[in-house]
């Protein structure tokens, strides 16, 4: 099995919510910018995270604006550091149940966000690089 660090495939956290602001916030950034976990703050820390799945389950539904962040983050939120095998992460995502994990540095300050669909593009990078230098595909 190969060494890889979780750092090679963790994407950098570029959009953070306070824990007090409303929904529709979260849901228009997760919406522009096509992502579906959004770091939660409280000030300069990750508090929780709010995930697509999470906005979605009350979409349609007459939320009348003022529902903050905090009222539905997941406050456990699975952390890891950027020096960790990503395949040890992958599973701790996997057992855990869980779509994402922020990634601290050496220091324990935010990294990144390493998410399921960062496991599956390094599966594809690592796979089928390999199957291809071996000659398995063609």
């Amino acid at each position: 099995m190969k060494n890889i660090k979780v750092e090679e495939f963790t994407t950098p956290i570029m959009h953070v919510i306070s824990q007090n602001a409303l929904l529709d916030q979260a849901f228009n950034i997760m919406k522009e910018n096509n992502i579906r976990h959004l770091p939660v703050s409280d000030g300069d820390q990750i508090i929780g995270i709010i995930s697509e799945r999470d906005v979605m389950a009350l979409y349609g539904k007459d939320w009348q604006g003022d529902i903050r962040v905090k009222d539905f983050m997941n406050e456990s939120v699975l952390s890891v550091y950027r020096e960790d095998n990503i395949g040890e992460v992958a599973y701790q995502l996997s057992s855990n149940k869980v779509g994402s994990a922020i990634v601290l540095d050496e220091n324990g300050r935010v990294y990144g966000i390493f998410t399921v669909t960062d496991a599956l593009n390094a599966l594809v990078e690592i796979f089928v690089t390999d199957a291809y230098q071996r000659s398995d595909i063609r």
